[in-house]
């Protein structure tokens, strides 16, 4: 959950990461702001839901 360079909380991977033990975490050694967030991580069946496309103006 530590960051290993400037050692702060590390941002979130999931919703599922956001825990009271993390909160309290972040307020005692801050967030690290040190490099990308993580990746995001597959979905439970292993596919990612449909991406939405913007309706096509008509003419």
């Amino acid at each position: 959950m530590l960051c290993l360079t400037c050692h702060r909380v590390r941002p979130a991977a999931s919703r599922a990461d956001y825990t009271a033990e993390r909160a309290s975490l972040i307020v005692r050694q801050g967030l690290c702001a040190c490099g990308v967030p993580p990746a995001p991580r597959a979905f439970s069946h292993g596919r990612r839901p449909p991406v939405r496309e913007a309706p096509r103006a008509t003419r």
